[in-house]
């Protein structure tokens, strides 16, 4: 995600990979890495969840149809109030939203669990 973001984001602490001294890691590594020290990852790779095992984890993902700044700085009330939402929950999930504003969440601390929707926010545009 583009670093400058982390001022949409006001009230949460967001950091970077190069920041953080993890550009270079796979998949699997940066998530233990962050897992190790956040509880949530915002990333726009829409294919992570089938790339990686996500159930265990103790983290949760919001997974966002873009990386492009100008359509993330419009949507960061969508953002937060997904963070907010999630950060209530007792478990954690992964939640994409689409560029409709249409959100899915999927517990990661059941295997095989099954995604339901989230009421929408607003349209994920620029």
């Amino acid at each position: 995600m583009p670093r400058p973001l982390r001022h949409a984001l006001a009230g949460h602490e967001v950091s970077y990979v190069e920041k953080e001294g993890w550009k270079g890691k796979e998949n699997g590594e940066l998530l233990a890495l962050v897992e190790g020290r956040f509880d949530f990852i915002l990333t726009s790779d829409g294919n992570i969840a089938y790339q990686q095992t996500l159930a265990g984890r103790a983290l949760s993902m919001i997974v966002v149809p873009t990386n492009n700044l100008t359509h993330l700085r419009a949507n960061g009330v969508a953002i937060l109030q997904t963070l907010d939402e999630i950060a209530a929950l007792d478990h954690r999930v992964i939640v994409t939203l689409d560029w409709r504003g249409r959100r899915s969440l999927r517990r990661l601390d059941a295997a095989g669990a099954t995604a339901v929707e989230l009421g929408p926010v607003r349209s994920f545009r620029g």
